[in-house]
């Protein structure tokens, strides 16, 4: 993976719809964090344009439809990653209750090059096919 890609992984921020209204997941280099509104880490994947392939409006729905078919038998919370500005947006899902493996798994699945790991000690983005992390802080922002 080049860096650009990496780097657009590791600043992007993510919106989370939790019970008690939509909020936004920063990252923050200097490694601190919040108050995390789970028991356990969770972890974010999206379907939208495997193989980091911008692909068309239809294709991403199809897809989205078949991840959905399958993540919403679990305990799942809607979620849309972009750059910080706001471009590229994917939606995915956060999941609860997935061990590492099996997130890493449904990110091969669908095409995906890495996913999301959030804890109360780190959003980490992890690679799906390569052994890369990146770690770092995290701010929750209520936008309700």
């Amino acid at each position: 993976m080049t860096d650009d890609i990496w780097d657009g992984f590791t600043n992007a921020v993510v919106t989370i719809d939790l019970p008690s209204g939509r909020h936004r997941i920063e990252p923050r280099p200097d490694g601190a964090t919040g108050d995390f509104p789970f028991d356990a880490a969770v972890h974010i994947v999206t379907p939208y344009n495997p193989d980091g392939v911008e692909t068309t409006a239809e294709a991403n729905q199809r897809s989205l439809d078949r991840f959905l078919a399958i993540v919403d038998q679990l305990t799942a919370h809607p979620t849309v990653g972009s750059a910080p500005d706001g471009s590229m947006a994917e939606p995915g899902r956060a999941i609860e209750g997935l061990a590492l493996p099996d997130a890493i798994e449904l990110g091969r699945r669908f095409g995906q090059r890495a996913i999301y790991r959030w804890s109360a000690d780190a959003l980490s983005v992890i690679g799906v096919d390569e052994d890369t992390r990146h770690d770092a802080g995290w701010r929750l922002v209520p936008l309700d």
